[in-house]
């Protein structure tokens, strides 16, 4: 389903609510995506739950994280979620998942966070869709994936993520989990905020050929996309 409403801030108060919602699960298990877009999500799910005991009980797995950055430094996946949202909620190290974009064995590092998804499966993911249409480090071409992985990342994402870091920074490789295991929470809302999204929205949508990982979390009962009227100015959601 898709859910368009007039201002970003109003896409966040929903998001927040649906949060807490799921903070109420009796194993809540969030996957989270990092960046701009969801960042005002956080902020108020962070003053929404503020003295709310059910945060001991959550648990955080990772979405996906650059190959070769530190967790701790500025423009890693760790780094904006620990800024936006862990520290405002005061999550402890433990109940924190992580991929370590700097470990040794990669595969190694994959398994270890598709036993945690197995052990501890997804209640709420909150994904946001990169310019090329992208879900996580899941990129256009590839296909879809069941568990975790390192990909190859594309120009566009290579180029976009730059904002992300104070220097220019040599991205190549990112770790990710497969688009099955979002797709497998029990629930996943897909935000897409602002006019410069514009162009993507209408081509997720345009049709029904599955050219984009966004699209193919398409037509699940679990799965809404989050609209705000900048992104969905070129939908006609009357056809």
């Amino acid at each position: 389903m898709i859910r368009v409403f007039e201002a970003e801030e109003d896409v966040a108060k929903v998001i927040a609510a649906e949060m807490k919602e799921y903070l109420g699960d009796e194993n809540p298990v969030f996957c989270l995506a990092s960046g701009s877009t969801p960042e005002k999500s956080y902020k108020q799910f962070s003053e929404m739950i503020k003295g709310h005991s059910d945060i001991q009980k959550l648990k955080i797995v990772s979405l996906d994280e650059w190959v070769g950055i530190e967790k701790t430094s500025e423009g890693s996946c760790y780094q904006m979620l620990n800024k936006d949202l862990f520290s405002l909620i005061g999550l402890q190290e433990q109940q924190v998942c992580f991929f370590d974009g700097t470990a040794e064995d990669l595969d190694e590092e994959c398994s270890r966070i598709d036993e945690a998804i197995k052990q501890n499966p997804i209640t709420f993911s909150l994904m946001g869709v990169g310019m090329n249409g992208h879900i996580g480090l899941n990129e256009p071409g590839s296909k879809v994936i069941d568990y975790s992985t390192v990909v190859d990342l594309s120009e566009k994402t290579k180029e976009v993520a730059q904002k992300y870091f104070n220097q220019p920074t040599n991205l190549e490789k990112g770790i990710t989990i497969g688009l099955k295991q979002v797709i497998d929470s029990k629930r996943v809302v897909v935000a897409i905020t602002g006019a410069h999204k514009a162009e993507i929205v209408k081509e997720i949508f345009a049709s029904g050929e599955k050219k984009l990982p966004a699209q193919e979390m398409l037509g699940f009962d679990h799965i809404d996309f989050y609209l705000d009227a900048a992104a969905a100015k070129h939908l006609n959601l009357n056809q």
